[in-house]
């Protein structure tokens, strides 16, 4: 395991790389206007990234599995922030979310509806499973 692990590291992304890589995917540009997508949680340290967690949302059973699988940067469907935060304490599971990113170097990022907006994003993937011929967005997003 030593070995594969150190063979690993040998592959980490910068966190600048891994954003615009998404950002190419689905430009944070075509999210909708109500919406908090794109980096999240920034932490001064660890600007390489080991190893990434996928997850629909951030819950604390989500950051201590990123923990323990020492992963530094998760990119969440939903948005983990979603409305102002006026205090960081331990009362709150979000918060404690937060926290416990911040101290252990996790950057978390989500893309939610910008990804629903890109062709062959989440939604055409969800009509797709559905018998339609025809498929048209109920709003067009202007960007």
């Amino acid at each position: 395991y030593n070995e594969y692990k150190s063979y690993l590291s040998q592959f980490t992304m910068k966190v600048a790389a891994i954003i615009s890589t998404l950002e190419k995917l689905a430009p944070t540009k075509l999210a909708e206007a109500w919406d908090n997508v794109g980096l999240l949680i920034e932490p001064s340290k660890a600007s390489e990234v080991k190893n990434i967690l996928l997850t629909i949302d951030t819950t604390e059973s989500v950051l201590l599995e990123a923990i323990a699988k020492d992963c530094n940067f998760i990119i969440s469907y939903h948005p983990l922030i979603f409305s102002p935060i006026k205090r960081l304490t331990q009362e709150r599971g979000n918060s404690r979310i937060v926290i416990g990113c911040i101290e252990n170097g996790i950057h978390l990022y989500s893309p939610h509806t910008s990804w629903d907006s890109i062709d062959n994003g989440v939604n055409d993937w969800i009509v797709s499973c559905l018998d339609y011929n025809t498929k048209h967005p109920i709003s067009l997003n202007p960007n």
